[in-house]
């Protein structure tokens, strides 16, 4: 049992190598192939040699019996025998003489009387072991023979060690006068012809087999000088894959091979200096950005400063003037909102962001973002359906950027519900929690799912923003849940809305999520509404107690908690504990939206003193602004 699973594992790493290096493949095609040719030739040339071998042995074996038969009739012709006792003594005799004269394959010799009258004699076999080769058939056609023909014919010879080899039997008529005539018979062996053969079939077999084996040694070694230059590419392009720009090979061969070699040399080298060139220019760009984002502050600080002066003496003008002063401070909001949008990519971009990951109630931060939303779907009649499980979820997050995100989904959803229910729902595993947007509005084709969250990217141009945003929200979105380790999926069909699938890891630290991982996730196409799994939460991740402090924290508030043990959170009855800090900033301020209808003001936590957090751009680093940024696609 040891032995056949040592075999199988060699087996299997055998294959394996063979189907994972190309210089095996080609070693292993080339030993089968010269190994078939061999074979093939060998046998071709075995059945030309057996043929012409038992050819040769059969003419022998047809010459030495004609030989025979013309001396046994010279013999009985000379002899002078007058009874049957002379006649049985002449045959003993002259089978005796074939036998010890004859050929060395003759293995016996049979004679019977051929008359039927009185003057039978006995018959002679000088191997009766044999006898029973010589069938009824040669020996009819010797008895009916009047032409002195002689008659072939093959059989089998049992040498009693378990084998047959070839052999034949001969026989002819000899006439003898008024004695009667003779029916002779003679057995011939073929089997040292046929040990021949077998020695010369070995022989060719281990030939061939010699022979495939050197084929295969050269090929090898030939492969070799070609397999050995073109991997050390392959490690250097993996290399350069990694990041490493500066990996070369050497130049050791003149041939195509050495071609390659100057040629991945020479892209290399290309390719670092046109990494470098975007490198400059994307530095420039941020730069620019920053820049110009930065120097806008102050003169849109004072545009706000004047439009909110404006907007408070406002009823004293007339109603044109009003509308001016209502639009004139709309769009200055916008504006203000673009410039933190685009300082925050511009810290995206520039990879100054850090998390302040703490085990968070997810529900809060989700419940935060509707209440932030929740004046603007009044305005548009829309309708937010927010279904959170009952047990608090505790997650490893940055809440503030949890509210971002789903803000952000929630905006852009609000654009394009057409007045339709939003649906704001929570699963939660051991491993992961994902946070699920959807809306029943407009949706957009397979085509343009790809570009949702590419910045400043519209699905229909034609369309305004409700939320009045930057287009920079959803590209935003998906940045902080990718500083997560997460992942937002969406599907969406025309005509049935748009789903949003945000999957948060509970543990950013842990390894990346799989598939298998999520407690939902979308099992049908980009256009498909399928899902595998459920909302709600995962039994086996509830820990409760059955006496008033389920929580296990000591509070006797009876709260359930997913991943254990924070002090506050949102209770099953939607209360907010005293003791939890509440880092989600909102700003409860509402102004007039450019219909004249109240909104909220801002839909963004703006820090009053934000420009204390932006170095000079002479610094050369981005601050994040603390405001949060909501837009739509």
């Amino acid at each position: 049992m040891a032995a056949r699973s040592h075999f199988r594992g060699w087996a299997q790493r055998l294959r394996f190598k063979v189907l994972h290096s190309l210089q095996a493949h080609v070693v292993v095609f080339g030993v089968i192939v010269s190994l078939v040719v061999a074979v093939v030739f060998s046998m071709v040339s075995l059945l030309s040699v057996r043929s012409s071998l038992f050819e040769q042995v059969k003419d022998d074996s047809r010459n030495d019996f004609s030989n025979q038969v013309l001396r046994v009739r010279s013999t009985l012709n000379a002899a002078d025998v007058s009874n049957a006792a002379q006649y049985q003594q002449l045959v003993n005799e002259t089978a005796s003489s074939i036998q010890g004269d004859g050929a060395t394959n003759l293995l016996g010799v049979y004679v019977f009387s051929h008359t039927t009258s009185g003057d039978e004699i006995t018959p002679v076999s000088t191997e009766p072991a044999y006898s029973s080769l010589i069938s009824d058939d040669i020996r009819g056609m010797v008895f009916t023979d009047d032409g002195n023909n002689v008659y072939y014919e093959p059989v089998r010879i049992h040498q009693g060690r378990g084998d047959d080899e070839p052999g034949a039997i001969l026989g002819t008529r000899l006439q003898f006068g008024s004695m009667g005539d003779l029916d002779l018979f003679s057995l011939y062996s073929y089997g040292s012809e046929e040990r021949s053969l077998t020695q010369i079939q070995l022989s060719l077999l281990g030939i061939c087999l010699a022979l495939s084996a050197m084929v295969g040694i050269l090929v090898w070694f030939f492969l070799r000088r070609i397999v050995l230059p073109v991997k050390r590419v392959a490690d250097a392009a993996e290399t350069m894959a990694e990041g490493d720009l500066d990996v070369r090979v050497p130049v050791d061969r003149k041939d195509e091979i050495g071609t390659l070699q100057r040629s991945f040399n020479e892209m290399a080298t290309s390719l670092g200096q046109k990494i470098d060139e975007l490198e400059q220019a994307s530095n420039a760009q941020r730069r620019f950005v920053s820049d110009v984002s930065h120097e806008l502050r102050t003169p849109i600080t004072t545009m706000r400063m004047a439009s909110d002066l404006l907007e408070g003496r406002k009823d004293d003008f007339s109603p044109s003037t009003r509308r001016t002063v209502e639009l004139l401070s709309g769009q200055i909001e916008r504006f203000q909102k673009m410039l933190n949008d685009l300082l925050l990519i511009s810290r995206y971009d520039a990879g100054k962001l850090t998390l302040d990951l703490v085990d968070t109630d997810i529900r809060e931060p989700v419940r935060a973002a509707v209440e932030q939303v929740r004046t603007i779907a009044e305005v548009n009649s829309i309708e937010l359906r927010v279904d959170l499980p009952a047990t608090r979820c505790l997650v490893k997050v940055d809440s503030r950027r949890i509210v971002r995100i789903v803000r952000n989904l929630l905006a852009d959803s609000i654009d394009f519900s057409q007045g339709l229910p939003i649906e704001v729902r929570l699963a939660i595993n051991g491993k992961a929690a994902v946070i699920s947007v959807r809306d029943h509005g407009t949706g957009m084709g397979a085509e343009q799912l790809p570009h949702i969250f590419e910045r400043f990217w519209r699905g229909d141009a034609s369309r305004s923003r409700t939320t009045g945003g930057s287009g920079l929200g959803l590209s935003i979105a998906l940045a902080d849940v990718k500083m997560h380790h997460g992942d937002i999926r969406v599907h969406s069909r025309k005509g049935e809305g748009t789903w949003f699938l945000v999957a948060l890891p509970i543990d950013p630290d842990q390894p990346p999520l799989h598939d298998d991982d999520l407690p939902i996730r979308f099992s049908g196409e980009a256009d498909s509404f399928e899902v595998a799994g459920d909302f709600g939460v995962a039994a086996r991740q509830i820990d409760g107690n059955d006496d008033g402090d389920s929580d296990g924290d000591g509070d006797g508030d009876g709260d359930r908690d997913i991943k254990g043990g924070i002090n506050g959170g949102i209770d099953q009855n939607g209360d907010r504990d005293n003791d939890r800090n509440d880092n989600q900033n909102t700003d409860d301020q509402t102004n007039h939206d450019v219909n004249g209808n109240s909104g909220l003001k801002g839909n963004e936590i703006v820090n009053e003193n934000i420009d204390e957090h932006i170095d000079e751009h002479t610094s050369g680093t981005i601050d994040e602004p603390e405001g949060d940024n909501r837009d739509d696609a």
